[in-house]
């Protein structure tokens, strides 16, 4: 399967990849920074660098995917001047504008396992 995995390299994510990539899926994992790619790659996924607040990035690479695994990353809650509501509506409305339903299986990936059980 061809799947898409937010949250760059953190807690959730990197290992969800690699045991993704593991399986023989073909994952393609996103990230805001590009120092990551390479890490990425080195886990034997395909990096795709960009904003999750870019709803056309997120199109692009969404599609053609089987699934996709969205997070909502966390934002600097020490920023007073940080609407929290607003910035969750935001990625929420950019995920949804993003998946392009009649091409991506709407599946939720609570684990790696999840993947290759209820997805395939």
């Amino acid at each position: 399967m061809k799947i898409t995995v937010t949250g760059s390299l953190g807690h959730i994510s990197q290992p969800l990849a690699k045991e993704l990539v593991q399986k023989g899926h073909h994952v393609t994992v996103i990230s805001s920074k590009p120092e990551k790619q390479k890490d990425i790659e080195d886990l034997g996924a395909t990096a795709a660098i960009g904003s999750l607040e870019d709803a056309d990035f997120l199109a692009a690479t969404f599609s053609g995917a089987d699934a996709v695994y969205c997070m909502v990353l966390p934002a600097n809650y020490f920023d007073h001047n940080l609407d929290l509501l607003a910035y969750y509506h935001r990625l929420g409305n950019n995920y949804a504008q993003a998946i392009d339903p009649p091409n991506t299986a709407r599946c939720r990936l609570r684990d790696a396992a999840a993947a290759s059980s209820r997805c395939a």
